[in-house]
């Protein structure tokens, strides 16, 4: 035989193991995907509900799944999200856990909770930390993985394709203001731990909470009275962390979906209701 027919055959047969082994790894990612779908509580006649999803971006540094971890934690204490919640996690630390944070996993994992949720009455809080870039894109990168970016676009694009409408999207990177106005409505509420020309900080190995998170999630959430409050709060303590440490002002940004906040509202109301019951 031909010495190019035998390079031909062999590359034939290389590209199909490629691709052979990208389906079995799509296919073992969803599944445990759909492992943590399957945990989630049948309600027969449910109330308005929030679901979580964490997406931890940057798989180098521990301290963004230690974030989204927090988050889904603390959320849940508030908004009673235990019980459907989803984690996607880029962490050098173990890749085989839970889902990792890719295009393909977010694009999934949305599109399930979509078809679990209740358009009009469910809300989402999609929390999302990593390292931010100036071009208004947030990093997605892992060991053996090539680094990719995600835009507020793409959040965009994949949260309506899911069909859901009510969305609390928390962004903790640098430059994440890019996030607010791509995603701003009536029925969204954006929070991002910087504005979109400024970096934030505590986005190193050696933490367990980026500065952001730690002011956010860990100590303004659990606390307040609500979740403008909340991120109030957090506004107001790295403003005075960062002048200490003599460092530029992070800027964290908000918009405040006029219909969301009140659902938000009723939904804690009916949680206090049913604990003092």
């Amino acid at each position: 035989m031909p010495l190019a027919r035998l390079l031909l055959l062999a590359l034939s047969a290389l590209l199909a193991s490629g691709v052979a082994r990208a389906a079995d790894d799509a296919g073992s990612q969803r599944a445990l995907i759909d492992a943590a779908l399957s945990r989630f509580v049948v309600e027969p006649a449910p109330p308005a509900r929030v679901f979580f999803l964490g997406f931890a971006g940057f798989g180098e540094e521990r301290v963004f799944a230690e974030e989204v971890k927090l988050a889904a934690q603390n959320i849940a204490a508030r908004y009673g999200s235990a019980a459907r919640t989803v984690l996607l996690v880029n962490d050098r630390r173990d890749l085989t856990t839970l889902p990792l944070a890719t295009h393909d996993n977010l694009r999934y994992a949305l599109s399930e909770l979509g078809k679990r949720m209740n358009p009009e009455s469910d809300v989402l809080f999609l929390v999302l930390s990593s390292h931010g870039a100036p071009n208004a894109m947030i990093e997605v990168s892992n060991t053996g993985m090539e680094p990719v970016g995600l835009s507020p676009t793409s959040v965009e694009i994949l949260t309506r394709q899911a069909g859901i409408r009510n969305r609390v999207i928390v962004v903790s990177a640098c430059f994440s203001g890019a996030f607010v106005e791509p995603l701003a409505n009536d029925d969204t509420i954006v929070l991002t731990a910087a504005s979109k020309s400024r970096a934030s900080f505590g986005c190193s190995d050696e933490r367990h909470l980026t500065y952001f998170g730690e002011a956010f999630f860990q100590d303004a959430l659990p606390g307040a009275g609500s979740l403008r409050e909340a991120f109030e709060a957090t506004r107001g303590a790295i403003r005075k962390r960062e002048r200490k440490e003599r460092v530029k002002a992070s800027q964290p940004q908000a918009h405040f979906g006029a219909v969301l906040e009140g659902r938000l509202a009723e939904i804690e109301s009916a949680r206090e209701h049913v604990r003092a019951d």
